[in-house]
């Protein structure tokens, strides 16, 4: 699948910027849109402030609230609220419904998406993290779909069926499942430390936390029973 990725107007860990930058030039390799959600662009400018080859995004989208006199400029800028009355839409979902539509990318990438530290934006990041499922709801039955969260030490997978968890470093990898709608159910799980094979994870309940990978295990991975719901996967290291 073609990928898109989106940049959101959110937290962004400075002290990897080089992982921001060689995602963006992989996926410049690829001819993977970048598309910026209004104020998103800041990464862009942070990145060419300490870089000597500057990095362009393809779009940046959304009502400019949040967009100062950046430095960076977009290939294409997007104002109008692409068929939606104002304010129906946020910006993170227009971002992702440019990528679906306009784009016809059916892999969704999403870097930003986490609150900033000191601001309380926990309803920003809860937003931002159903923004995964929103594009799960834009795609017509039938077609594939995946989408992720990525930051420089975590990854929220979307899980429609299965997922494959690459280990990320020697320490710790740390895997949770998070439900949101009942009917998600594990038909087995490999190289974990607890077992989730059968297991029901409930929308009200936190039994699927903090699993881990098994010692000296490269990989981990999950595989949802047929008919079950999506869940998220959240992998951090």
């Amino acid at each position: 699948m073609r990928a898109a990725l989106i940049f959101l107007n959110g937290y962004y860990d400075l002290r990897y910027l080089g992982f921001y930058r060689s995602e963006i030039e992989n996926a410049v390799k690829n001819r993977f849109p970048l598309i910026c959600a209004d104020g998103g662009i800041s990464i862009f400018d942070e990145l060419n402030r300490r870089g000597e080859t500057p990095l362009i995004p393809d779009v940046l989208i959304g009502d400019m609230d949040s967009v100062s006199e950046a430095a960076t400029k977009a290939k294409h800028t997007v104002q109008e609220w692409v068929g939606q009355t104002d304010k129906d839409y946020t910006d993170g979902q227009l971002a992702v419904d440019y990528a679906l539509e306009r784009c016809d990318c059916r892999h969704i990438i999403i870097y930003g998406g986490l609150p900033r530290p000191n601001e309380y934006e926990t309803d920003q990041f809860l937003g931002n993290l159903k923004l995964m499922r929103f594009g799960h709801y834009r795609v017509s039955t039938g077609k594939d779909y995946a989408a992720e969260m990525r930051d420089p030490r975590q990854t929220i997978h979307y899980v429609l069926s299965r997922v494959q968890l690459s280990r990320k470093s020697s320490g710790l990898q740390r895997v949770s499942l998070i439900a949101d709608v009942p009917n998600v159910i594990v038909e087995k799980s490999e190289n974990l430390r607890w077992d989730l094979a059968s297991l029901h994870i409930h929308p009200d309940l936190t039994n699927a936390l903090r699993n881990e990978f098994t010692e000296d295990a490269e990989w981990a991975s999950l595989q949802l029973a047929e008919g079950s719901a999506p869940v998220y996967t959240i992998h951090n290291w």
